[in-house]
């Protein structure tokens, strides 16, 4: 009953500021199809600054904002777990590279948070600041909850996986050139690993198979992330 009654109290406090993330939803599709699907003019790149533009505007602060959307944060929930729809088309292909996929989520899940850490440790962020920084290669509802498990800001981390997501797709097509990976299940794998969903939403403008890939890529890490993270994280705090 507890789980259900947070699922209806996010729900409850829905209310009209979900209008304007609809609103900078609208204007950076707009603006992406616009510039022919130039990563620079991602929706997100357009959308937010928009939104906070006008969130200075109506003076209405994070928390207020991101409890007004209670019905598009549950969502993410949801539409996360439909991406396994195009992931069950590909199916057959995966038992000869069932080895390939998990070595590469393993490997790459752990590098992206071990040198996000490393990094942070090393320019001497604070604890707080480190904690909130951990989880920034996964998915928003994972990188949430592990955020609020380990004790770091869910506000800093929600930018800051936006942040990765964003570049990710901006260098994932020089670095596919420079490393001569051509196979769109590859790219799909590494997008979804290393820039989670935007990565995922980019990989299914290439394909439905790179998109599915995506996923498998995103579900995986997030899954890893969320089992090694706890257990990596007091290594740093020392």
């Amino acid at each position: 009953m507890d789980f259900l009654s947070v699922q209806w109290q996010q729900l409850a406090h829905s209310s009209w500021i979900m209008a304007l993330s609809a609103l900078g939803v609208f204007a950076g599709l707009w603006v992406y199809r616009r510039s022919g699907g130039n990563p620079v003019m991602h929706p997100l790149l357009v959308g937010t600054p928009l939104v906070a533009g006008l969130l200075y505007l109506f003076n209405i602060d994070f928390d207020s904002y991101y409890a007004g959307n209670g019905v598009l944060n549950w969502l993410l929930g949801p539409t996360t777990v439909a991406l396994a729809v195009p992931l069950s088309k590909q199916m057959r292909q995966l038992p000869p590279l069932l080895v390939t996929v998990i070595s590469s989520v393993l490997i790459g899940g752990f590098f992206a948070t071990a040198c996000a850490l490393a990094t942070a440790k090393l320019f001497g962020i604070d604890q707080l600041m480190l904690l909130s920084l951990a989880a920034k290669s996964v998915t928003t509802p994972i990188a949430v909850g592990i955020t609020e498990q380990i004790g770091g800001l869910v506000t800093l981390i929600v930018m800051v996986v936006l942040l990765t997501g964003i570049a990710g797709i901006l260098t994932a097509q020089a670095i596919f050139r420079r490393t001569q990976v051509t196979d769109d299940r590859w790219q799909g794998l590494i997008l979804g690993i290393a820039a989670h969903a935007i990565g995922t939403a980019k990989a299914f403008e290439k394909s439905p198979r790179c998109g599915a890939f995506a996923t498998l890529g995103m579900g995986l890490n997030g899954i890893w992330t969320s089992a090694f993270l706890p257990l990596l994280i007091p290594y740093f705090l020392l």
